[in-house]
């Protein structure tokens, strides 16, 4: 689904027009940006976790020249989706969805 798309659906949806709706969705999503640089978790019911980890140092290997490297420490965005997303996904996987 396009950034479009999702916005045409949630207009449908809500009753809103699409350009209200895109002024929603990047307000959402600049927060979501905002609270995740501030290192705080983002939690939304019925659909899952935002949150920030930190990863810790590790050696890599070129898979072309078999050279080790060290891959810093960085921090990375992680979504942790909720029980009843999980559900739906195993019952696709069940289905051969």
């Amino acid at each position: 689904m396009t950034h479009k798309e999702l916005i045409s659906e949630m207009a449908q949806r809500l009753g809103l027009s699409q350009s209200k709706v895109s002024d929603l969705l990047d307000a959402t999503v600049c927060e979501l940006n905002e609270k995740l640089s501030e290192n705080t978790q983002i939690f939304i019911p019925h659909f899952g976790v935002f949150e920030t980890r930190k990863r810790s140092e590790r050696i890599s290997v070129n898979p072309q020249t078999q050279q080790r490297y060290l891959v810093p420490p960085s921090i990375v965005a992680t979504f942790k989706p909720a029980s009843g997303i999980k559900e739906q996904l195993k019952t696709m996987e069940e289905d051969g969805k």
